[in-house]
């Protein structure tokens, strides 16, 4: 797995804004210091950009409303025709797919 410099970090514990990472230094009530881990995602230009496209993905409508006016116009003036043993060899093989 190839690993990129990260340009952006998340803090996941509530705060929205990105920023750099930096580890915070914590007291312990004795006085001692000690570094706090800080759970972060990081997320690379490459994810933001897949990111966007499963966004775009998501807008576009999941019916194709042309095809289906032209397969209405088809079925009501004549010239569109079923096969049966097609549309059962579809159905048969959707239902071994999954």
């Amino acid at each position: 797995m190839r690993i990129e410099a990260p340009p952006f970090v998340v803090d996941i514990k509530g705060a929205q804004a990105l920023k750099p990472a930096s580890p915070a230094t914590v007291r312990e009530p004795d006085g001692a210091a000690r570094r706090e881990s800080q759970e972060r995602v990081v997320i690379s230009p490459r994810m933001r950009e897949v990111e966007q496209l499963r966004e775009q993905l998501a807008a576009l409508p999941e019916v194709r409303t042309d095809m289906v006016a032209l397969a209405r116009q088809q079925m009501q003036y004549g010239p569109y025709r079923v096969d049966p043993a097609e549309v059962a060899r579809k159905l048969v093989d959707s239902q071994l797919r999954g």
